[in-house]
């Protein structure tokens, strides 16, 4: 891989600035949807750059998405996929005993991040805010190649706040960001700063300024929370000062900033129609969210229905930074993901498929879920989409109910064309059984080629405990 417009820079290499929102649902801002909540930096950035409004996350919850796209994998290859561990569902409704996984729980630290690429490149790294991938390893931000790094866990921040009265540190942390930009440009050094929020991440937290703007304000289309609104818009507001602060330091165009969140939005304070579930779900309302990307006077300004992914940033920063063999760069790493940097110049990509794979449980508010067993957000599942056609195979039926060989009866498979159905609303999969099959195959040869296994151990307490 190449860089495919790095002849039309000057020859300094970008900067990267990454704002990794948490929680922030797909219409969680008001060029998307919310008549509520004020965005006004998130809607410039958008205005001002490209929007791929079929963005996507690797994994549908927190830990694992961030291991995915530090490291630019999907999640099978660090055998994280869930929060804490791959048990949590309910014991004893739960058809699968798992035991058969691996639960990893943590960015391995024998992978290569996106800041150690980097840094092989000659920049100079930060990391602030939600770190959340250090597992059973322990692995820390100042050991994957980051050179400052200021992170806390979610205890320290409900301390902090009663004394600083900064909202889960989003001004602390930009500030910080601002500082180390304008020394780095001070060094005439090319910079990467992963800026992963806590916020909007539930326990609210806002300033009475903020909160002062929604109190009282009839409910909108969406949302209706004006303590989720107060936290959202102080995180849009120090967005909005590290973007001026680009302009001061007079490398805005130099700079290349990318706003992503870390999966699909929470039902208790939004809702995001016409998507189908939430945040932990394999449904478009679990990993279809907002993700843009600005660079004055090289991306123009628009809309994208190119389908990305998270993993893809990592390739594609390196494709801009210059490396011209990313295999040689990063050595025995593998990398998932493609570099879009032929899309952020008005170009195409080939065209591919993407996948998701969640081998574990993870139970829900039955109110809330929105997906076929409403007392989970999600069952252990696998997921392709090729084109407009998204499947998900579903490991229960598919390896306690006969597998293939009574797929037309067993409940194993879905199968939605996006384009026509973006609410997975209508499963095809009885009509459409070439498609169907042709997508099966595919993505059980990709499990065979990345190592994803598909639990087949049935739990040996399903029925046996009383439901508190």
């Amino acid at each position: 891989m190449s860089c495919t417009f790095c002849q039309a820079q000057d020859k300094k290499p970008p900067n990267f600035v990454i704002l990794f929102i948490d929680d922030m649902g797909w219409r969680d801002w008001s060029g998307n949807g919310s008549d509520y909540i004020k965005t006004p930096a998130i809607d410039a950035i958008a205005k001002e750059g490209l929007v791929f409004q079929q963005g996507y996350v690797n994994a549908a919850n927190c830990a694992p998405s961030r291991c995915a796209i530090l490291s630019g994998q999907y999640p099978q290859r660090n055998d994280f996929y869930n929060v804490f561990t791959i048990h949590r569902g309910i014991k004893h409704v739960d058809r699968l005993s798992l035991k058969d996984i691996q639960d990893g729980q943590t960015l391995r630290s024998n992978k290569l991040t996106f800041a150690e690429a980097l840094k092989k490149q000659g920049y100079t790294t930060a990391m602030y805010g939600k770190w959340h991938v250090s597992g059973k390893e322990k692995v820390m931000p100042d050991r994957q190649g980051f050179d400052e790094v200021d992170e806390h866990h979610a205890k320290e921040l409900r301390k902090l706040f009663k004394k600083t009265k900064d909202p889960k540190q989003v001004y602390s942390y930009t500030n910080q960001a601002m500082a180390f930009a304008e020394q780095a440009s001070k060094e005439g050094k090319p910079f990467l700063i992963y800026l992963a929020h806590h916020a909007v991440h539930l326990g609210y937290s806002y300033t009475d300024e903020s909160y002062n703007l929604f109190k009282g304000k009839a409910a909108g289309i969406n949302h209706d929370s004006p303590k989720y609104a107060a936290m959202l818009h102080d995180t849009d507001k120090s967005i909005g000062m590290f973007m001026q602060k680009l302009k001061d330091l007079k490398i805005d165009d130099h700079t290349m900033v990318i706003l992503l969140s870390d999966n699909g939005g929470v039902p208790s304070h939004c809702k995001q129609p016409p998507l189908r579930a939430f945040k932990g779900s394999y449904y478009e309302g679990g990993i279809r969210v907002p993700f843009m990307v600005r660079w004055p006077n090289t991306i123009k300004p628009g809309q994208s229905h190119t389908p990305v992914m998270a993993i893809d940033l990592y390739p594609t920063m390196l494709d801009l930074a210059g490396v011209e063999d990313i295999t040689s760069h990063v050595g025995k790493h593998t990398l998932d993901g493609t570099s879009i940097a032929p899309l952020l110049k008005g170009h195409k990509i080939e065209d591919r498929s993407m996948f998701w794979y969640f081998p574990a449980y993870l139970s829900g508010n039955p109110r809330y879920t929105g997906t076929r067993t409403k007392e989970y957000r999600q069952q252990p599942c696998s997921v392709i989409r090729k084109g407009d056609w998204k499947l998900h195979l579903f490991f229960e039926e598919w390896s306690l109910d006969g597998g293939q060989v009574k797929i037309d009866t067993n409940n194993s498979v879905e199968l939605y064309n996006l384009k026509e159905d973006i609410g997975e609303t209508n499963n095809l999969a009885a009509a459409k059984k070439d498609v169907r099959d042709a997508l099966l195959k595919e993505l059980l040869d990709w499990h065979k080629t990345t190592g994803a296994k598909i639990p087949k151990e049935s739990n040996p307490l399903r029925g046996k405990l009383k439901k508190k």
